[in-house]
Order: C-alpha cells, then structure tokens, then sequence
C-alpha cells in the first residue's frame, strides 16, 4: 500500500535498500514468454502491412508485456535486446515509414509496462543519432493521432541523446559565420523549437516535459535559452487561447525544470516564478491537472529557495529488519550509534537562511491538502515533506503544528485526507519527532473512524485507508520503545478498520488496508499484543469478505481480552446506527457473537447504551439499537442459559405487535413477523406438565378465529399477512383447526368481483397451503377433517388446478402468473408429500391431470413461467420413489433424461424448453394441454418466442405430413379448443395468429386437400361465428388472416371466405378495409390459383385491390366491392336488417 518512494526519499533512506524485498503470492518468476516477443519483433518486418494479422500481432504482444506490469522488473534482462531489436527497424533506412511506425508502436508498449525513467537509460543517445532522430520527429504532425506513438518514443529518445557531454554548436553542419548558413537553424535551435511545438499541443505532457528539462538544463543551452523559455512558458499559460492541455504542458515542464536543474541557476528565477504561479491562480482553475503540475511547481520553488541539506534534527531509526525484531533483536543489539538514534538529534547552532517567500509556498501546499482531487492532495503531501526536511527543527515543528489543525470537525473530508498523507510523509522521512506523537496519534485514531453521512451514502473510506497508511509508516519509521505507549490504542483501532469497515470496493479496501497495516506493525515494531496470533486470522485475503469480517474473524481477535471491549464499544457507538441497514444488522449479529466473550459487559454496559439509543429521534439509529438489543438478548438467553420471567400482560403486547406487523405494507416487516410468530407461540401459547407440552386450547381457538377471520378482510395486504402467518404456524396450533384453516385459504385463493385484481394475496394463500401441508403432513391413519390431510387432499388438489387456469391482467400485466407459479409448487409439493404417504392415492386420472397441466405452462409465454413448469414437471417425472401412473414415464425419461435436465437445460430459455415439450403431442393425453398452451406463445407477438415456439411445431408437423391420422387428431383437438375458448379473447385473439402460421405452413397441406376433412369448413364457421358476435378490432384484424388463408381450400370454403373479405371490403373502419385489400392481395398472389376466381378474371382482381383507395367513403367504395364481387364469381353481400357490417 506504500507509494512509489520519490528520489528525495530514496537518497534519506539509504538503508531501506538492505531491508527484505516483500514479493507478490502470486508472482510470475521469470518472463517466460521472453523468446515469443522476440520471434514478434522478428516477424514485425513481414506483418506490419498485413492488416488483420499485424493487429493481432500487436494486440498478442501488448497482452503478453501486460500480464508484468506489476512485476516489471522481470523484463530487465531482456529489456536492452528488445529495445535494441526494435530501434534497428527504425535505424535502417531502408524500413518503409509503416514499419517504423509499427516499431514505435511496440515500443511504447515496452515503455508503458517498464516506465520510461528505465526504458530510456537502455535506448541508445550516439551523436549519429541526433539527426535523424530529430528529423524524424520535424517531420510528423503533432496533431496525427495516429503518428502519437511514434511521438512519444522519439521525444523520450530525444531525451537521453541531447545529455551528450559536448557543446550542441559541433553537431552544426555549418559555421556560425558561414555566408553559407544563411537561412539554416542551429541543432539547439531546432531542438528548442519541436520542445516549444510538442508543450503548445500538450498530447503527452509526460515525455515532452522531460525533453524539457534534460535539454534546458544544459550548461550550454540555459545560457541561451533558459530565460526566455521560462518568459515564454508564462507567456503560454497566460494566452487565453491556450487550451488546458497547453497550459498543463508548461507547468509541468516547468516543474520538470526546477527538479533536474542545478539550484545556483535556478535561484535568481525562483522569485519571479513564485510571482508567476501566485498570480495565475492555479488553484483555482477547474481542471486537476493544471492544479497538479501548479502544486509541483511550488514545492519545487521552495525547494530551489532552500539549500540542499539532510535534517540533523530528524529522527532516524536503527536496526530496522524484520528478522531482528521478531528475534528480539532491538532488545539484544543496541551500540552506542542506535542508542542516540532513540531520540533526535539536536541542533548544532547552524545559522538557517530561510527567505520570506518560504511562508507563501508552504501555505499555498497547505492549501492544496485540502484539494477536491486526490492526485492532488498527494503531491502536496510529497511537497511538504520534501520542503520540512530542508527547514529548522522549530520551522518544522510549526508546519506539523498547521498539518495537526487540519483535524477539526469543521475541515473538508478532502482535508483530512490531505492531513493524513502529510503526516505519512512526514512520519516516514523522519521529520515527525516522538515529542509529537502525543498530539498525533489521537488524530490518527479518530481518522481511522472517520465517516461522514451524506444523505444515502456517506464519505470517510479514502480517509481511513490513509490513517492505515499513516500507521504503516509508522512501523518503519519508529523504534518498538517509542511506539509502545500507543501501542494498545493503535492495535485496537486497526483491528477496527480491519474487522468492521464497510468498504470493500476495487479501489479502497479498508479492511485491507488496516490488516495490512497491523501486519506491517507486528513485523517491525513486535509489541502488538498477540500479533502473530490474529494475523493467522485476519491476513489480507480473509477481511475481504465483508460477512467474514464482522461476524468470525471480530469473534476470534475478541478472545484476547486487550481487544474485547474496543470492538464492543465500536460496534455500539458507530455501527448500530450506521446509514446503511446491511452494516446496521451485520453489526447486530456481531455484537450476538461477540456476547459470549463478555457476557456481563453486556449485560450491565452495552444493553443500557442501547437502550437510550431507542429513544432516537433518528430511525437509523433506533432501528440498529433495537436489533441489536434483540441479538444480544437472544445470545445471553443462549450463552446463560437462563429463561427471562415474562408478564402475561407482556406476552399480549407483544402478540397485538405481531399482529398489526402482518398488515403493513412492507412486505419485509410482514415476513420477519411470520418468522417470529411460531418462535412466539412454541414459547408463550403452550405449557408443560409432566414432561409433555399442553396447549392451551382457548388461545390457539381464539388465534385460528381471529387469523381465518382476515382472509376475508376487504384489504389485499391484510389478506396476504395474514395468510403468511397462518403459513407459518406450528403444528400443535394447526392439528385440530385444520376443517377451519383449509377452507378459508381455499376461498382466500378463489377469484370474486371485488378481488379480480388480488393476485398476490391468492398467490399467498396457496403458498399457505403448501405450508400447512408441509407442516401437517399427510397421515393415512386417519381421516379426521380436523387433524388430517387426507380427507381434504380433493378439495386441495381442485383449488390448485383452479389456481392454474386464473389469467388475470392488470395495468402490471399477467399477475395471474403469481398464482399460476405458486399452484405448480403446491401440486409439486402436496404429490410428492402423498407419494411419501401412500402412491395408492395418486389415481390415474389425478397424475395424468397433474402432469398435463404442468406441461401447458411449459410452452406458454412467460419465460419465469415455463421455467417453474420445466423444473417442476421434471421433479415430478424423475422422483424417487417414482410417481405411478404417470402416461408413457418410459418415453417421457427418454425426452428428458434426468442428467440432462439437471445439468444442461436452461428451462428459461425458450430454445431449450419448446424442442422437449413439444414432443408431448405424440401422446393424446398430453395434445390438448400442449396445444392450449402452444396457441399462447406461436400466435404471440414476441419474435424470439414466436420463432423457436413455431419452429419446433412445425418440425414435429414435418414428420406427419404424409400421417392423416396423426395431423386429423390435432386438427380435431385444435377444432375442440376453439369451441371450448371461442369466447375468451386470451386464447381467440393468439388463435388466429396460431391458425395463420399453422394453414400457411404447409404442413397441413393433406388435410386441407381432403374433400372428406371437416377441419377448413370448421374453422370457416367458427370464425364467422366469432365476428358476427363481438366488436373487437384486434379480433376482426386476426380473423382476416386466417380468412385469406382459407382461399386456399378450393370449394364452399374458399368461396365462404371470399363472401366474408368482401364483407369486410366494405367496412365501417377503415383500418379494416385497408389491411382486408392488402392481405386479400397478397393470399390471392399466394393461393389465386387454386381460388374459387375464374383464372381469366384473376388479374384484374388484383389490380382492382391494389389500385383502389379503400380508405375513401364507403358510398365510394361499396360499388367497387359489388364489381370485384362478380369477378371472384361469388354473390354481392346484402345487408341484415339488426346486424352491423
């Protein structure tokens, strides 16, 4: 979790260098792949141009190179040859431009994964190269986005070349007084200017602004051109048509310039350049990148204003290695060099000149710790430790004494997150003196708990994860003896943050970061009360799961007294009334597995604590309380083993809450109190005598009334409460009630003029049944209506069936679906709990029915639907004991084989469930369910449905071509449907699409060529019969398709249905006289032929519909429709006195 050590910190710490390395669990432990990436340098010269190849080659290459971006160092060794391999491309002259761009592309993929810091020590800075090089990049667009590779590389090879050790003047080709170089640039000058050009386009600021600084701070070029360049940067930043990417350039060159320059060039601009970047307010700009480069700009300031100098008054630690301190090294090897490292250094009277402008700079890095950016605060952070390493020990002092006043209630979360990343800094680079860690540590602590609500979410994680930061640096920074008087308090927070923190995003983890930090701390310090131990627990991987966390890892690090009350205590006062309710009940549970630890604390501590927190006007903070009072409770009546003396009156309290919970709206409120009901009456509605319970009679008596009695409530929610709490009652309650329970669920279930629209509460009245079924049990031995099953199992079985068939529809859709789901589980359930009982029960014609109507559910609509219907008619086929009766159970387990269902088949997806069930047609008892069901989901609308609902029809139709008895039986069946449902439009209004898909098909070819089948002439009079009796639009616009399918049936059929279209011809809407002539028109070019029209008068027929405004006045187009009457050869429609055409 450490940042990446700057070169300040690097040179103070000197000694790091020889502390052990701490690799990865995972790590990679040589680059494996090294001999593939060469073969692809190798074969770039014969893939650049080949288009699709060379982009998987590069997309192959960057994979490969990314897979060691976190362990760079493993490219080291074969760093100088892929850099040299791919520069010789670009060295040769005789590579096309392509193939030198395709070889900076790769490049930059080295550079991005290594960093250009150690790529650009390996590229090669020979004076030939100057030329080209320089060239080169003169000669691409700054603003070709597809050159922008090849950009960079050449700007961050520019770099090292212009470090050569010798005056730029000797690479002129020319003589500064040559006639001859009139019009000609200098080498430096055309340096300077492409430096210029790439700051003005700002595209990688990174690379041009270390161009910068390597070129302008050599001795030759700074004499010339330093000055105006830093006028010009000023200049740039001021322009108000630079963009911010210019902008950003220029500061961040600046910078660059200030940290690689020698301090005696750049003290005499420091002050103007302090002027500068005080009046530009950078601060104040909107974009974070101008506020970043502004923030390094200052530090970088105050460090030119202050001499270079290692504080002697910082303290610096002795033996820091892991191995000593666990050994007990600290203790056993102290000379008198580390004996005077325990204490810091005093001043040795050395004069410290420190200017006037040091007071703003320090100031403006205060100010930008309190940054809204992250970045932001961090490189202040830096800066302040940087420039507090160069000031006197009271100075010092004074600008920790401004980082600690940043810890006030009244500063931004972006402050103290700012103050954090200060006091690491400080802390880590030894400018923190022990004297302070007084007024520190406390500050610390309470960062480590910082959260902040804000509305519906609350700020405070970055907070946190920088306090761990801050505890972490301390670990390296200080001996085991300065620590150790916070040792306790810095422990038990950490193992705050590492047990209960809520986040656990992929960018901050809190709980990591404080385990992490606790690790680092028993590692170096060893003073951390049983360290080792917890850690076995609480290592990084195991606090990433929240739920482990808070309710194992907190159990196990509370067994050590030293840490028992700091997580209790932390629990009460932060998390109980945290914002978020899962925190708030994951905390209750905590403080349930944490009783047992601390029984008495409890009890006479923390139980007080939460109950005035009961008294909240905060609903957060009343409901955690609440629970956590009930946990609590629960684990002292567990842990003691102690039964509480409750009051009678109580007990009826307690009995009305639960009531009035099972008629509230929150579906949450009334399934917790169905949880707790039977809990509740196993407690307080039966005693026991002589070692058996007895149950009072009058109150289970007075219960069943008063619960039945709601059934009936004219409230959908109280009906549906109280159908969960009947639901969920024991059965000493339910043996003896059940001639009163069962009937008043049934009727509950049972659909009325004034519930049409309660779905759910039916929905919850069946799944009441199944639990008092489930509960009950199915005895054989008796058929006494009040505490058997067996007497009622028909009028069971008859509610559940009726349950399948309800449909209703409201503004939500199909909530019918609610109950038609719930009624399949009830079926599942109450056979299989028969089947357990007595298989004799399960009659033949009871498991064909139940089967069958499982099966329709299987092919209708609703995915959710058909899903439910796959899982439970697979249930029920492949039970064990097996179902009797079941029809053809041998074929059914071949169409669906039992490893395949239970590992292969999505039974929501309607390309797995369609091919299974439509298989079932082959057997009559499952025709009539089957189609029912297939009317629905082929005559539907949806495309995906309609397609792999109709394509496995059809399929199995394909096979029965040349069978009539098999298309006659399911033509018969599909007649019996429509005379069954002719007046309900669920089933009509799909019909008609089923009907068109099914004669237009052509798999029903041999029966509409039968002069004996009724089947053509049926459907003809059912849908005549169907238009003459209703007014619906949707219903007339669905029979007109299966009309002009029937052209096609040569005889009275074509002729009837001819009569009809020319009916609708003439019709009062004129939507349906439009789509009547435009699907009339398309069937006669389909079926005209074989129509009853004579073959001569077929096109003018055909002209007539298409030519005809059939959306003009019926006057207008009645005698039209007479005309093509007697061309069609069939008689003129008339009009029926009563009956609207």
């Amino acid at each position: 979790m450490s940042p990446e050590m700057s070169g300040e910190a690097q040179e103070s710490y000197n000694d790091d260098e020889t502390v052990e390395n701490i690799g990865l669990g995972c790590a990679l432990e040589y680059f494996s792949e090294s001999e593939e990436v060469m073969k692809m340098i190798h074969d770039l010269r014969t893939v650049y141009s080949t288009g699709s190849p060379a982009e998987k080659a590069y997309e192959r290459f960057l994979k490969v190179l990314t897979l060691y971006q976190e362990q760079r160092h493993l490219l080291d060794p074969y760093l100088e040859k892929m850099l040299n391999s791919l520069v010789e491309l670009v060295r040769n002259n005789d590579s096309p431009m392509d193939l030198k761009h395709a070889s900076f592309k790769y490049l930059q993929v080295v550079i991005k994964v290594r960093g250009y810091k150690v790529v650009v020590r390996h590229l090669p800075h020979e004076v030939s190269d100057m030329e080209p090089v320089l060239t080169m990049l003169e000669n691409i667009d700054p603003k070709d986005i597809d050159c922008s590779c090849t950009r960079n590389v050449l700007l961050l090879w520019l770099s090292i070349i212009v470090m050569m050790p010798f005056h730029m003047s000797r690479l002129d080709s020319f003589e500064p007084g040559d006639n001859s170089s009139e019009g000609k640039k200098t080498m430096m000058s055309r340096v300077y200017e492409q430096v210029k050009l790439s700051l003005r386009q700002g595209l990688h600021i990174q690379y041009e602004s270390f161009l910068a600084a390597r070129f302008l701070t050599r001795s030759d070029v700074k004499e010339v051109h330093l000055a105006s360049f830093l006028n010009w940067c000023k200049t740039v930043f001021s322009d108000p048509a630079s963009g911010p990417y210019a902008q950003s350039g220029v500061l961040a060159s600046v910078a660059a310039i200030l940290k690689h320059g020698k301090r005696e060039d750049l003290l005499p601009h420091a002050p103007n350049l302090l002027s500068w970047i005080m009046g530009c307010k950078y601060r104040e700009n909107q974009n974070s990148l101008i506020r970043k480069y502004g923030v390094k700009v200052m530090q970088r300031i105050g460090l030119t204003f202050l001499k270079t100098r290692v504080a002697i008054w910082r303290y610096e630690r002795g033996c820091r290695s892991l191995l000593a301190n666990l050994s007990g090294g600290d203790t056993q090897k102290h000379d008198s060099s580390s004996s005077k490292n325990l204490l810091p250094s005093e001043d040795t009277g050395e004069e410290f000149e420190i200017p006037e402008e040091m007071e703003e700079v320090i100031e403006e890095l205060m100010q930008a710790l309190r940054d809204s950016e992250m970045v932001i605060r961090w490189s202040a952070a830096k800066g302040i430790g940087r420039v507090t390493g160069r000031l006197p020990k009271d100075l010092a002092d004074e600008v920790v004494g401004s980082v600690l006043e940043m810890f006030n209630p009244r500063e931004s979360d972006g402050a103290w997150h700012g103050g954090c990343l200060a006091l690491a800094e400080l802390g880590r680079r030894g400018l923190l003196v022990p004297e302070r860690l007084s007024d520190v540590v406390p500050v610390v602590l309470k960062a480590l708990v910082y959260d902040e609500p804000r509305g519906y979410f609350s700020v405070g994680s970055h907070i946190r994860d920088a306090a761990c930061f801050v505890c972490w640096a301390f670990a390296r920074a200080y001996d085991k003896e300065i620590l150790l008087p916070f040792v306790n308090d810095i422990a038990g927070a950490l193992l705050v943050v590492a047990s209960f923190d809520r986040e656990a995003s992929r960018n901050v983890n809190c709980r990591r970061a404080g385990s992490a930090a606790f690790q680092e701390n028993v590692g170096r310090q060893g003073t951390f009360p049983h360290g080792i131990d917890i850690l076995t627990a609480a290592d990084y991987f195991s606090v990433g799961v929240r739920n482990n966390a808070f309710l194992n890892i907190s159990v196990f690090i509370a067994q050590f007294e030293e840490y028992t009350q700091v997580l209790i205590n932390h629990l009460v006062d932060k998390k109980v009334e945290h914002w978020d309710v899962a925190i708030r009940e994951l905390s209750a549970k905590a403080l349930h597995n944490l009783t047992p630890r601390a029984p008495t604390y409890m009890s006479e501590i923390v139980l007080g604590k939460l109950l005035e927190k009961t008294n909240s006007v905060d609903l957060n903070v009343r409901h955690g309380a609440i629970i956590a009072i009930a946990e609590i409770l629960h684990a002292l009546f567990v842990s003691l083993d102690m039964s509480p003396k409750i009051f009678l009156d109580v007990v009826r309290e307690w009995q009305a809450l639960l009531d009035e919970c099972f008629s509230h709206e929150s579906i949450n409120v009334r399934a917790r109190a169905a949880s707790a009901l039977p809990v509740f009456l196993s407690e307080y509605c039966r005693t026991c005598e002589n070692d058996s319970w007895v149950v009072k009679m009058s109150e289970r008596d007075a219960l069943i009334g008063k619960y039945t009695e709601h059934l009936t409530a004219n409230n959908e929610t109280t009906r549906m409460g109280f159908a969960l709490a009947i639901g969920s009652l024991p059965d000493f309650i339910l043996k003896g009630q059940l001639h009163i329970v069962l009937p008043a669920l049934i009727t509950c279930t049972q659909v009325t003029e004034t519930t049409v629209k309660w779905a759910e509460s039916r929905r919850d009245a069946l799944k009441a049944l199944v639990s008092v079924c489930t509960t009950v049990g199915v005895d054989t031995s008796s058929l006494d209506k009040t505490t058997s099953l067996l007497s009622h199992l028909d009028v069971l079985f008859d509610c559940f069936f009726s349950s399948l068939m309800e449909y209703t529809l409201d503004s939500r859709g199909d909530i019918g679906a609610w109950v038609r789901e719930a009624a399949m589980s009830a079926l599942q359930t109450l056979t299989l709990l028969v089947l357990k009982a007595d298989p004799s029960l399960l009659k033949p014609d009871l498991v064909k029915r139940i089967v069958a109507s499982v099966s329709q559910q299987a092919v209708e609509r609703i995915d959710r639907t058909r899903a439910h219907a796959g899982n439970v008619f697979c249930s029920l086929i492949h039970s064990n004991p097996p179902v009797p009766n079941i029809p053809h159970h041998e074929q059914l387990l071949e169409i669906f084989p039992p490893d395949e269902c239970r590992n292969n088949i999505v039974w929501i997806s309607a390309s797995n469930t369609f091919p299974k069930f439509v298989q079932l047609l082959r057997f009559p008892e499952f025709t009539y369910h089957i189609l029912l069901g297939l009317f629905v989901s082929i005559g539907g609308i949806t495309e995906s449905l309609v397609k792999h609902s109709s394509n496995s029809f059809f399929s199995l139709l394909k096979e029965w071509e040349n069978d009539p008895k098999e298309l006659n039986r399911i033509c018969d069946t599909i007649i019996e449907l429509f005379i069954e449902y002719h007046s309900d439009n669920r089933v009509v209004c799909p019909l008609y699409g089923f009907l068109d898909r099914l004669l237009g098909s052509g798999h029903v070819s041999l029966i509409l060529k039968d002069a004996d089948s009724k089947f053509a002439s049926e459907i003809l009079r059912l849908v005549r019969s169907d238009i003459q009796k209703i007014r619906d639009h949707k219903k007339r616009m669905g029979s007109i398709d299966v009309l002009c399918q029937l052209i096609q049936v040569k005889g009275p059929v074509s002729k009837g249905a001819l009569v009809q279209l020319s009916i609708f011809l003439c019709s009062y809407y004129l939507t349906v006289r439009r789509a009547t002539a435009a699907k009339l028109y398309e069937s006669l070019l389909l079926y005209g032929d074989e129509s009853i029209i004579p073959e001569e008068n077929l096109d003018e027929v055909m002209t007539v519909l298409s030519e005809t405004d059939w959306e003009d006045e019926v006057a207008n187009v009645k005698p039209i429709r007479n005309s093509l009457c007697g061309l069609m050869n069939i008689p003129v429609p008339k009009v029926v006195t009563g009956i609207k055409k």
